[in-house]
This record gives C-alpha cells, structure tokens and sequence, in this order.
C-alpha cells in the first residue's frame, strides 16, 4: 500500500510500467532461449479475430475453426527442381531468340520487274562470257549499255530427209554451201527494253538441175524490240521472262542478192525465216543462272507473208505462201571459271515448217511441212575483259522433207559502253 501511493503521488512506477509495455514487443526471438517454444504471433483473422496459441480464432464458427486450421498449417517447402533447371550457359538468351526469329522470317517479295528486283539481280553470280550460239537471253542490257556480236556460221549440206525421217543421198548434181555473218546488236533503251538489230551477209555456193548459183551480198534485215516482264529472283527458282517483237525485210529481193528463193538460211539463223520473204516474229525467252550453271529456253513464230516468185521446178512467176515458222531452242551453260569466262554449253535447236499459216491460207508450196533439229556441244572464252569468243559445231539429230547439213560456226561479242564506268552483263 506504501508502494502504491508512491508510485501513484510520483508517477514514476507508471513510466517503468509503460516502458515495459513498449519493449516488449521489440524483443527479437533470437534473445529468447534456444531451447524453449516459440511463442505463436497474433495475427489478424477476420473482422476483429485473432488466433490463440491452439490455433482457434476467438469466436469463430466451428467451419471458420477449420479454414483456420488450415491456414496455420506449416508450409511445405516447394520441391527442388534444380535437376530440370539449364545451366546458365544452356539457356538461351533473348537476343538469341530474336536472332532466330528474324532468321526464320522470308525476305520480303521481290516486284515482277522493278528497281527491287532489278537491283537484287544485279547483285547475283552472273560473269560476262561469250554465251551460246542460237539462243538469245531473256535478259536485257542496263540502260544506255551497247554491245554487238558477229556469228560466223557455214553450212555444208550432206544428205537429204525422206518424209518419213529416213536420210537419202542428195540428187545428182546438187549440192549447196553458205557461208553467212550475222551480226546482233543490242543497245539498253530502259531497264527492261532493249533494241535489236541483225544485218547479215550470205554467200552461197549451190547447183541445182544444171543451174549454178554462186555469189555473196545482203541477207534479209531483221530488226526489233525484247521487252522483258519479269525478272529473276535469286531467292526462287522464278527466272527472267522476255519477249521479242521482230521485223524481218526482204532485202536479199531488193538488192538482188544470189539465194534460193523461198530457201532457208543455216538453222542456227534468229529467227529463221525464207528468204525474201517479209515476216514477223514474236516468242517467248526464259532464262535462269544458278551457279554455276544457267538455263536457257527460247521459242520464236514467225509470220511469211505471201511473195510472188517462181516456185522450184516451174517457169511462171505466181503468188507463193509458206506455212508459218516454229523455232524451239534449249541450252544449258556451264561456267568453269568466273574470272576468264571458260565454259562449256549444250544447246538443242529444232525449226519445223507448219501445214497452215495464220491468215488462213494454205502453203502452196509442197511438201507443205518439215523439220529440222541439231544439237551442239559450244566452248567459250573471253579473250579480253571487253572480247568473248564461242565455237561449235551443230550436228543434225533429225529431219523430215528437207536437207542435212552440218553446220560449223563462231562468234566473237564485243562491248562497247558501260554503266558508271563499270561494264555490267545482261
């Protein structure tokens, strides 16, 4: 009682209680003893409840109990799974999996002849070399570009075509040589059109039925324009598309040149057609390079229109029309050396005389069809960087209604311009 009314005239028993009251719950369990129970916390649970030592909330329901049960079990430690982890060095990282994802994704698509497509050419395998004999490409020259090449073919006739395909001796008395140069030149009006241009000169050496003809001037004139729609996409097989729209002037008429009338030239001749004859020719050029190789295919159809002239075997002069002319031509290039343009080609030639021409009239000449086809085995080689040479010799594979002949040839292709100081191949 003495202690009381002490602590309560002085105060100071109530600031030790307060003290107490405020330490205590400062106090760290890792002061308690080791070896004593931990004492439970109080933590809320629900509106006002707080769980005792046994774990029931004062006042709850006996549902209530248990969700508290279940609260205050101890938790279980999660299980390792440090065996299914990667190693750091395993795992990939997100800028590998951005690497790989712009990896997978496929260049945009290229345009059908556009700058695009036209500058992802340009930037493939294509070395300059002097390229085969009878099929021109599909690809055109850069723009203001000009290059011209002189073909040196003879043909030597050795036999003669049966109707059915079978090889004859030739008639007594005749026989035929030609000699003929052809020249091509090609000049870059835009990116996808170029101009052509084929002057030639033709000798021609024949007897027939007592009747010589020897002697050399101009061959028939053949001029025009390739248009191509659809260039080559080095990320595709889709290759380049062109198409060539030709004049061909009898000029070998004009200027009285010696050669059969209604005759043909070598079957190597772009585009064949009878001579003296005014014709037009249209077709289709594809082409593809895949290193090292590059495939060629060309078709042309030629038009004759009708002539007056006096037909093998009669004396008056009449109105001759000839079947239409179909040209077919296959090549595979194979380069051997980029740098010297050392290559070998194998090209396939066939022209076939058709039974009808497209303005509905019949050919008055007989017989009123056949055909021709030759393979040739062609090496080149670039002589100088601006000089690329080619030679072969066209063997016959078959024939029909016409002769057999075998026909040695060259060319030697030359470029003049260039494109910024730099000479580009088509």
């Amino acid at each position: 009682m003495n202690m009381g009314r002490s602590c309560g005239n002085d105060g100071r028993c109530w600031l030790i209680l307060l003290g107490i009251v405020f330490l205590l719950p400062t106090v760290s369990p890792a002061s308690a003893d080791p070896l004593s129970p931990s004492p439970t916390a109080v933590v809320p649970n629900g509106a006002g409840a707080t769980s005792t030592p046994s774990g029931n909330p004062s006042g709850a329901s006996g549902s209530e109990k248990d969700k508290g049960k279940k609260k205050n079990l101890p938790v279980r430690p999660a299980p390792s799974n440090s065996a299914k982890k990667l190693p750091a060095a395993s795992k990939p990282s997100l800028q590998t999996l951005s690497h790989k994802k712009k990896k997978n994704l496929s260049p945009p698509a290229l345009t059908r002849n556009g700058p695009d497509a036209l500058a992802a050419y340009r930037h493939t395998w294509n070395p300059i070399t002097g390229g085969p004999e009878f099929l021109p490409l599909a690809d055109t020259l850069p723009e203001g570009e000009l290059n011209g090449r002189m073909f040196f073919y003879s043909r030597f006739t050795e036999a003669q075509y049966t109707d059915s395909g079978g090889i004859q001796s030739l008639p007594n008395g005749y026989y035929e040589t030609q000699l003929l140069l052809l020249g091509a030149i090609y000049y870059g009006l835009t990116s996808n059109d170029e101009l052509v241009l084929l002057p030639s000169m033709i000798s021609t050496f024949s007897s027939s039925d007592g009747q010589n003809l020897y002697g050399t001037g101009f061959n028939d004139f053949t001029f025009g324009i390739k248009h191509r729609w659809v260039v080559q996409d080095p990320n595709s097989w889709r290759p380049s598309i062109a198409t060539p729209f030709l004049i061909t002037l009898p000029t070998s008429t004009w200027l009285g040149t010696p050669v059969p009338k209604g005759g043909l030239p070598p079957l190597s001749v772009v585009p064949s057609t009878h001579f003296g004859s005014l014709a037009l020719t249209t077709g289709l050029f594809i082409r593809k390079n895949e290193k090292p190789f590059r495939y060629i295919a060309d078709f042309f159809y030629t038009f004759n229109f009708p002539t007056n002239g006096i037909p093998p075997g009669g004396t008056v002069q009449q109105q001759i029309q000839y079947g239409d002319l179909a040209q077919y031509r296959l090549g595979v290039e194979e380069v051997f050396n980029d740098r010297t343009g050392f290559g070998g080609i194998l090209e396939f030639v066939g022209l076939s005389g058709l039974p009808f021409s497209i303005d509905g009239i019949g050919p008055s000449l007989k017989p009123t069809n056949f055909n021709l086809m030759g393979l040739q085995p062609t090496i080149e080689y670039n002589l100088t960087e601006r000089l690329m040479f080619s030679a072969g010799v066209l063997l016959p594979v078959f024939g029909n209604n016409e002769y057999m002949a075998v026909i040695p040839n060259f060319s030697m292709w030359y470029y003049w311009g260039a494109v910024d100081g730099k000479l580009m191949p088509r």
